[in-house]
């Protein structure tokens, strides 16, 4: 008669042989560190990204306070304003945009880190688009703005 019992039972356990404390240890300090360095080219392909968009960002405005210097005095100042407007909400916030007064001025020097807005002719962004007589000519306040821009590019 045929053997009955099970070949299945003859089978023994496969069983791996015991991993030493130290190997675990240096595994996970190797994990550790290769996700440390992971995260720090991660983070430093961002700021790369986010520094060549911000770049294009004030070259757009430069273009644009550019296409403005054919308006007349009048029209040039409003849309030089309006220009500086749009540029602080996309780089500071809807609220730093939303700022009026001297508080408007004070943003601007902050922004671009300089005293021509608040104590120099750049008042006329505040001043000068509700008076007759602007006391600066918005020509020589785009060539300052585009001055501006470029220094935030570098």
């Amino acid at each position: 008669m045929a053997d009955t019992a099970d070949p299945l039972n003859a089978l023994q356990a496969i069983r791996l042989p015991a991993v030493p404390a130290s190997l675990l240890w240096e595994q996970m300090a190797v994990a550790l560190l290769a996700g440390a360095i992971t995260a720090i080219i991660i983070q430093m392909a961002l700021a790369y990204r986010n520094r060549r968009k911000a770049a294009s960002l004030e070259q757009r405005f430069i273009a644009a306070i550019d296409e403005v210097e054919s308006l007349g005095d009048d029209e040039r100042l409003a849309a030089q304003a309006s220009l500086m407007r749009g540029y602080v909400k996309i780089v500071a916030g809807d609220g730093a945009a939303r700022k009026q007064g001297e508080d408007w001025l004070e943003e601007l020097d902050n922004l671009f880190r300089t005293e021509f807005f608040r104590k120099g002719n750049g008042r006329v962004l505040l001043d000068g688009l509700y008076s007759r007589q602007p006391p600066f000519g918005s020509a020589e306040l785009g060539a300052t703005l585009r001055e501006l821009l470029q220094g935030r590019r570098s």
